[in-house]
């Protein structure tokens, strides 16, 4: 039995912190302390998690002495300067910003696909992918290393909840004010997200793409150790609470089948399948699910799929739950 960890939540009381909580329970996390860590406007308020009253610490100011892992999910900006302090007090950091994603000394982790990656390195900060890259490579991982894929185009439909409680609150607030024929005011998105799609999601980049159309080709290839693979994205920010959906587009290098697509996935940790996956129907589902396989009549080179996964789940807080545990499994925190 793995020994009781002291574990800090830095960003507790935001989307994804309130999810770390949900899943810590609902995986039986061998959780001794649990402290939680916020801003300076969210400190001093309190959460109650297995029956105890927990008051949110601020994260700048915190001791961070006697933590065993730490689960990040305060933004890029804190994450650069209070993961490595809580790393260099002995702490593992699991951080789900951007922060660290691109340094080649720091694993970038999808447990499913490159685990092994944690028992070869000894970083105290672990990253965690872009929730997008995630929902993608546990569908996509399997093929690629069974067929490789020699190009990728992909369509991804973002939920609102990908940008915060926030910007779900925004949504909402649009609504109200379109019913009562209010103007309805946006400052998270380009445009009001209510009754509209949005085809950007972070900024601009030179070439046209933006930062999380790139964000699938430069991750993907760090974590299936293939630098060849190259991902054509287009992000698209939907009215969805929950969930992100991808539609999928791929050649791969030799000729395959329905049948031996299916059988892949279904041999895949984290994969199951729907006739139909639409995000409302999946929110709060561990897995990524796979619908709409298709093989191309005159190319049988290229297939088309539809994966649907919770982006607060496998693409944030359960993913970073995950790699502690096979942090566990590894014997990091021993003794």
């Amino acid at each position: 039995m793995a020994r009781l960890l002291n574990v800090g939540i830095a960003g507790a009381t935001g989307a994804v912190g309130v999810e770390f909580l949900d899943l810590l329970l609902r995986r039986s996390f061998p959780v001794g302390d649990l402290r939680l860590f916020g801003s300076k406007r969210s400190a001093g308020s309190v959460v109650t998690w297995k029956g105890r009253s927990i008051t949110v610490e601020e994260l700048e100011t915190a001791d961070p002495a006697g933590l065993d892992l730490g689960l990040f999910s305060a933004g890029k900006e804190v994450s650069k300067t209070e993961a490595p302090r809580f790393a260099r007090a002995g702490v593992v950091v699991v951080d789900n910003s951007s922060c660290f994603r691109k340094d080649p000394d720091i694993p970038l982790v999808v447990p499913e696909l490159n685990a092994d990656v944690l028992a070869a390195s000894p970083a105290r900060i672990i990253a965690n992918p872009n929730c997008s890259t995630i929902i993608l490579l546990v569908a996509l991982g399997p093929l690629h290393r069974a067929l490789g894929v020699s190009e990728c185009v992909v369509s991804s439909y973002q939920a609102v909840s990908g940008a915060g409680r926030s910007a779900l609150d925004e949504m909402f607030a649009q609504a109200r004010a379109h019913a009562a024929g209010q103007p309805e005011i946006f400052r998270f998105y380009d445009r009001p997200i209510h009754l509209n799609v949005i085809p950007k999601i972070g900024g601009w980049l030179p070439n046209g793409d933006t930062e999380e159309d790139a964000k699938f080709t430069t991750e993907s290839q760090k974590i299936l150790g293939d630098n060849r693979f190259k991902v054509w994205a287009t992000t698209v920010r939907v009215p969805v609470e929950r969930c992100h959906s991808e539609s999928v587009w791929v050649r791969f290098e030799r000729p395959t089948s329905v049948e031996e697509v299916t059988r892949l996935l279904a041999a895949a940790p984290g994969v199951k399948f729907d006739e139909l996956a639409t995000p409302r129907e999946l929110a709060r589902h561990e897995d990524v699910y796979v619908s709409r396989i298709r093989v191309d009549d005159d190319d049988p080179r290229v297939v088309r799929f539809w994966v649907v996964g919770d982006q607060l789940w496998k693409g944030a807080a359960l993913n970073a739950i995950q790699i502690a545990e096979e942090l566990i499994r590894l014997g990091r925190f021993a003794g």
